[in-house]
């Protein structure tokens, strides 16, 4: 997911510098549509650098922001209204509480749109599909994607959504914070602690 997020960052010629603020008041963290999955709760300030080495994020003491690529390459989502993105969270350095990133969590998986996706069977995005509405969540075998061309994705649901769909076309979405850009698919894979 970390190299595909360079490509389209390079493919969007979107800055991928430094920035907060615009349009979320919350600074993306996460919104009470999303509490019950696991969260990394920062107990101090910290900056979060991006691909580039410069500061993508500014986090201060109490904020909290949903996880992402667990267990492995654990990020945080910053969400947006018109989608999310992620950023990689160096655990090491990070000043968090995360209950789901302690050894030997068990984690249960699932997708989740952060932006409602119109699916269609064409490139040319002539034949509706279905529509996957914000806040959805599915699981299933992953959800793959990939640009095309002309800010349109192939995506390949797994399962998690659209009963089944094997795969279809999106627009991208577009997000812009400060001076940070952001173009892609806002499907991110989300987890709980098992009970």
């Amino acid at each position: 997911m970390r190299g595909l997020k360079t490509l389209v960052c390079a493919l969007a010629l979107a800055a991928c510098e430094g920035g907060e603020g615009g349009a979320d008041s919350n600074n993306g963290q996460v919104s009470v549509e999303l509490e019950g999955y696991c969260i990394a709760t920062f107990t101090g300030s910290h900056e979060i650098l991006n691909l580039s080495g410069g500061v993508a994020l500014r986090v201060e003491e109490g904020q909290r922001y949903l996880l992402t690529g667990l267990p492995d390459s654990p990020a945080i989502v910053y969400q947006h209204r018109d989608g999310a993105f992620d950023l990689e969270l160096d655990v090491a350095t990070a000043p968090i509480e995360a209950p789901c990133l302690a050894e030997g969590a068990a984690l249960a998986g699932e997708y989740v749109a952060f932006a409602e996706l119109e699916l269609y069977s064409d490139q040319a995005l002539q034949d509706l599909v279905c529509t996957i509405e914000k806040f959805a969540s599915g699981s299933g075998m992953g959800f793959g994607y990939g640009y095309v061309a002309n800010n349109v994705y192939e995506v390949i649901p797994g399962g998690a959504f659209c009963d089944g769909l094997k795969s279809g076309y999106v627009r991208a979405t577009r997000i812009t914070i400060g001076d940070m850009g952001h173009v892609g698919v806002p499907v991110w894979q989300l987890f709980k602690l098992e009970e």
